[in-house]
């Protein structure tokens, strides 16, 4: 049988994504892979945890330069959006699948019928927020579905009494689901001021389950920056009359075509304007002096504001296209724009997805707020909402603004210090916002100089507004990039021997590819650490200095262990299995330590894998109808950051499924465990790149060879003669060349034969004609062999022409 098969049979969703998303997919194969690894994510649902409710949306993809493809896909429930569920697909050059990237949610039992309408729960936002003036945009309303959170401490046995709690200590684990509406809220206005505010109100009750400000600005308590640049270049466009400050070599689409600046000219807050662009008759642009307030906003002085707000997405957009290869802030080179002199002497500086747009105040406190930093850290928001879209509240919040500083100070040091695609090591600093007055806003350095922001994790960190929970991942990337010594603003307790930056070239690699490759929307610190410690590995080496330096830096901040003796971590986790119940729903468990962390366990059953769980204390239900009745054996696996394997004992326990819950007579029906006992082409059972199984990994696949061809399988049964009923059941997808729709060319024939091999009944046939776009139940009632000995046959023939794929998975017969 051949082992080059005919071409890709997609599910319904992924031929949704091939018609969407993934048109403009920049690598040749991008879209065939990230097909690929939605059908594998919806065939491994039950490994995963999930039920037949779970679905995929696919937010992105991407193709690095290793050549691995990444996926990041949003988890599904009925239809409705699953709150921090992702999953993260990634393809290794050759197109082989790498492991998951986790974050799904489990067992979700729920009603996704809301009690309250859509506009009844954005009046309950509206009564909360009571705003005293217009809304910027409309408040947006989307039915989600929330896991409600508890954070748990690992167990650790004596050593926990012997050290401080750190933050990889601790898991998050779900006490309930809850339908909810997420509600987005954007108030712009002299009454309300400049007000960004989210809520998850309950669906049912229209209680509010969280709020939390959504507004991206730099400063911590609303205020900006204000810095200017000398003498530079101006990227412009001459019209024949006068000239535009439009940049016509970075990117295009958007509201102007090309990255523009425009003037609101002390618009009220409340305007959604995008503005006036910015021209001038002579192509010298400013005065560079802080903005004087009320003077024109198109006369030199004026100007000044945009040149800065010019300059700085230049040199932002430079930056990610140069550094990473990123095109624009959404990765598909879509232009943006900056709106200067807002409202007047407004003191804040502010990224809107809304607008996809910069917005800069003209300062009352501090001046023009159009700072480099600024400009950096606000369009990082930008390129966050389109890669891992950390929640911007809670441990999440803290690290989206701790990337946006980290990105805001690297493109200074890229701006004034690099060349081509290195960052370079000079010209910036690490503080932010210190250019608009004698005292900056955050020191990444030692965050607790502003007297707010914490130097290292602790359990209450979650608890703090993002922009001072971002302290400890700012020092972090500091010791990752600079070192630590061991006296001084710039040592940590944790680290008293100190330790060796990697610069910031290698540092910001780590966290770019870190962000984009392996962190989700919930991602926490310790979450942070094990992404940065799989994107070292990707492109330094496993125990390479850029991998240890990421341990230490961590460590110094109390996010995990630190680098040991010299090499990697070499100690695998410790788990030992349990299992409970012998018939219908049965129940695994494991418990699991480690020197670092647990990251996963997963379960086996006769040496097949069976399901995954993240999240301690580590268990999965199953249903033990799909064993044959009698003993098997359960064993657990447990894997931490560093790729270490624990395997527990073996394991052994009973199934007895009694009539009302149904006998399968049929072994490894799932082709999970090799070919026995089935009998014919067993060639045809494989795991399968151009074919994705119903679940698990493995299918058989008949035909398909674009030859002629006869495959068969089938597996002999003894049905009791006490049985009451007897049914079969089996999943198919058929995938076919040909194009008519009237001819059956190529067929597969399902029959009951004797022990003899003599046809007893042919249940069904199909063709070409009943191809599918997925998989498909079939259901036949046996009962009628009650018995006897008989032989479940599956036949399939092929002509010489055009292929004809007929896929089987999960064969099951269920006898009472």
């Amino acid at each position: 049988m051949a082992t080059t098969r005919g071409r890709l049979a997609l599910t319904t969703l992924t031929a949704a994504l091939a018609a969407g998303a993934l048109c403009a997919a920049s690598h040749p194969q991008e879209a065939v892979r990230v097909n690929a690894a939605a059908q594998r994510l919806m065939a491994q649902r039950t490994q995963l945890g999930l039920d037949a409710n779970a679905d995929f949306r696919l937010r992105a993809s991407q193709t690095d330069e290793l050549g691995q493809t990444h996926g990041h896909f949003q988890q599904m429930y009925k239809g409705v959006r699953v709150w921090g569920g992702d999953a993260i697909t990634h393809v290794d050059r050759e197109g082989n699948p790498l492991p998951l990237t986790n974050e799904l949610k489990r067992n979700i039992f729920l009603n996704v019928t809301p009690s309250l309408a859509s506009d009844e729960a954005l009046a309950v936002a509206n009564r909360d927020l009571a705003p005293q003036g217009p809304y910027a945009y409309a408040p947006t309303s989307e039915l989600v579905v929330v896991p409600e959170m508890v954070d748990v401490v690992r167990p650790q046995g004596p050593r926990a009494l012997d050290r401080e709690l750190s933050a990889t200590d601790v898991t998050r684990q779900v006490l309930r689901y809850t339908l909810a509406y997420h509600i987005h809220t954007e108030l712009e206005n002299d009454q309300d001021g400049i007000r960004h505010t989210d809520y998850l109100v309950n669906a049912h009750t229209g209680a509010i389950l969280k709020k939390w400000d959504t507004l991206h600005t730099t400063a911590a308590t609303g205020t900006g920056n204000s810095q200017y640049n000398g003498v530079i270049s101006l990227p412009t466009n001459y019209t024949g009359s006068t000239y535009e400050l439009r940049d016509m070599t970075r990117g295009s689409g958007g509201s102007f075509g090309n990255n523009v600046v425009t003037n609101m000219a002390h618009a009220s807050t409340t305007s959604t304007a995008t503005g006036t662009l910015y021209t001038d008759a002579d192509n010298t642009w400013g005065d560079g002096a802080n903005y004087v307030e009320g003077s024109s906003t198109t006369a030199a002085n004026g100007e000044t504001a945009a040149v800065d707000a010019m300059f700085g997405m230049v040199k932002s957009w430079d930056f990610y296209k140069n550094v990473f290869g990123r095109n624009g802030i959404d990765g598909n080179g879509t232009a943006t724009y900056s709106r200067v002199h807002i409202s007047n002497s407004y003191d804040n500086a502010f990224w809107s997805d809304s607008c996809f747009c910069m917005t800069y105040g003209d300062g009352s406190s501090f001046t023009t707020l159009t700072a480099l930093d600024v400009a950096g850290h606000e369009m990082s928001h930008g390129v966050c909402a389109r890669t891992a879209n950390l929640t911007y509240s809670g441990e999440s919040g803290g690290l989206n603004e701790s990337n946006s500083d980290i990105f805001g100070t690297m493109i200074e040091f890229y701006a004034r210090g690099g060349s081509g695609s290195t960052i370079g090591s000079t010209g910036g600093n690490w503080t932010i916002g210190e250019q608009l007055s004698a005292t900056p806003l955050r020191y990444m350095y030692k965050p607790s100089l502003d007297g707010s922001s914490p130097d290292a994790w602790s359990s209450t960190v979650g608890n703090l507004d993002v922009h001072y929970s971002s302290g400890p991942m700012n020092r972090c990337f500091y010791f990752l990039s600079q070192g630590a010594t061991t006296s001084g603003n710039t040592s940590t307790t944790y680290l008293p021997s100190g330790m060796t930056g990697i610069g910031n070239d290698a540092a910001a690699r780590i966290w770019f590819r870190a962000l984009t490759t392996y962190m989700t929307s919930s991602t926490n610190y310790a979450g942070a650490r094990t992404a940065s410690i799989n994107a070292a590995k990707d492109l330094y080496g496993a125990g390479s200095a850029q991998e240890q330096a990421v341990w230490n830096a961590f460590h110094g901040i109390n996010v995990g262990a630190a680098w040991t003796s010299g090499s990697t971590d070499t100690t695998a986790p410790t788990v030992s299995a349990t299992e409970s119940g012998t018939t219908g729903t049965i129940t695994f468990s494991a418990t699991a330590s480690d020197n670092v962390g647990v990251s996963k366990v997963e379960f086996y059953v006769d040496g097949v894998l069976k399901g995954t769980d993240t999240t301690s204390p580590y268990s999965m239900t199953f249903n033990s109808a799909t064993l044959t009745n009698g003993s098997h054996t359960l064993t657990a696996k447990a894997y931490d950051a560093a790729g270490n394997v624990g395997t527990s004992t073996a394991v052994s326990f009973s199934v007895s499924n009694s009539t009302s819950t149904g006998s399968e007579l049929m072994v490894n029906g799932g082709f999970e465990s090799g070919t026995t006992p089935w009998v014919g082409t067993t060639g045809d059972i494989g795991a399968w790149t151009g074919e994705a199984a119903h679940a698990g990994t493995r299918c058989a696949w008949l035909c398909g060879n674009g030859a002629t061809a006869t495959e068969t399988l089938y597996q002999q049964v003894a049905i009791a003669s006490t049985a009451t009923s007897a049914t079969l059941t089996f999943w198919l997808h058929i995938d076919t060349a040909e194009t008519t729709t009237s001819t059956a060319y190529d067929k597969l024939t399902v029959q009951v034969l004797n022990g003899s091999g003599t046809v007893l009944s042919t249940l069904a046939t199909y063709s070409n004609l009943n191809k599918n776009t997925g998989y498909a139940q079939k259901t036949f009632d046996l009962t009628a062999y009650k018995g006897q000995t008989i032989r479940v046959y599956f036949k399939g023939t092929e002509d010489s022409s055009l292929q004809t794929s007929f896929v089987i998975d999960d064969v099951s017969l269920q006898v009472k």
